[in-house]
């Protein structure tokens, strides 16, 4: 049976949440800077300097479970900064950087980062008593191919299929993950677009246990029951994302996940007792685009 949740949750603390969310997000920005002076250096390197560099900030506010598993919502900071040049890229949406650094039209290969939040001032009290339940950062490599169709539903549509591996660096899970996925993705009319996809992660051991296994010790801080999470497909999930493009320089982008928790995640207490195992996300940002 769930527990009900403590009505007296400190504003302060959610406060003090989200700032360090914000803060995390301006480190992550540095780190996407440091990609970009990178992916330059490459570019004038191989490049005649035909390819205009594009830049793009943006911001904006999104809702997503205050723990993965949870059926308790916050409200999220959404930053974005991108530079392009060609084929290559580097973004950081939220708190996670992606990037290309192949000049191919339908090739992708480049380092990706992430920042995992752990269970520290989340609203239920049972989870919030777990120990050792830090937040990560995690680093890796994303890659995959893009199919491109001159009519797919719509015209100028594509195909990627991806795959993306990320390892803790920061002794939080100490474990990694492994995501395929495919997305289609069209122009659906002279200021829509439009992309939809699917994807899977596998976790190891490590990351499994950091976030869903329950120990003697946690079982009798919590109250939860005693549970040994192993490597398992974790999760399913649904994206399904729109933008507009308000004028030549400034879009819109709407966000929107699904995610079906899947295997000893979805058993774990903190999901099934204490969680959900019905998982969404929704979320705006707005951005400006210069040097196109």
């Amino acid at each position: 049976m769930k527990q009900s949740r403590n009505p007296g949750y400190g504003v302060a603390a959610r406060l003090a949440a989200a700032s360090a969310d914000i803060a995390l997000s301006l480190s992550l920005a540095l780190v996407a800077s440091a990609l970009v002076i990178f992916m330059a250096s490459q570019a004038l390197a191989q490049d005649s300097g035909s390819d205009n560099w594009q830049f793009k900030l943006g911001a904006g506010l999104g809702i997503a479970p205050d723990y993965e598993g949870s059926e308790d919502y916050d409200i999220v900071p959404l930053p974005n900064l991108a530079v392009q040049k060609g084929h290559r890229y580097g973004e950081l949406l939220g708190t996670k950087i992606e990037s290309n650094l192949i000049n191919h039209p339908n090739w992708r290969l480049g380092p990706s980062a992430n920042f995992r939040s752990g269970y520290n001032d989340v609203s239920d009290k049972r989870v919030d008593n777990l120990t050792d339940r830090g937040s990560s950062f995690e680093l890796g490599l994303s890659g995959g191919y893009v199919f491109e169709f001159d009519q797919l539903l719509f015209s100028d549509a594509s195909i990627e299929l991806g795959l993306e591996f990320l390892h803790d660096v920061s002794s939080g899970h100490e474990g990694w993950l492994l995501t395929p996925s495919v997305t289609y993705a069209a122009p659906i009319s002279d200021s829509w677009s439009l992309s939809t996809g699917v994807e899977t992660t596998y976790a190891s051991g490590n990351y499994m246990s950091h976030y869903f296994s329950i120990n003697s010790s946690d079982a009798a801080n919590s109250g939860l029951d005693n549970f040994d999470a192993d490597a398992d497909f974790k999760d399913f999930a649904l994206n399904v994302g729109a933008g507009y493009e308000i004028s030549r320089r400034w879009d819109l982008s709407l966000l929107t996940q699904y995610k079906l928790m899947l295997g000893d995640a979805e058993d774990s207490p903190v999901v099934d007792d204490q969680g959900e195992e019905h998982q969404f996300f929704g979320g705006f940002v707005i951005s400006y685009t210069w040097g196109k």
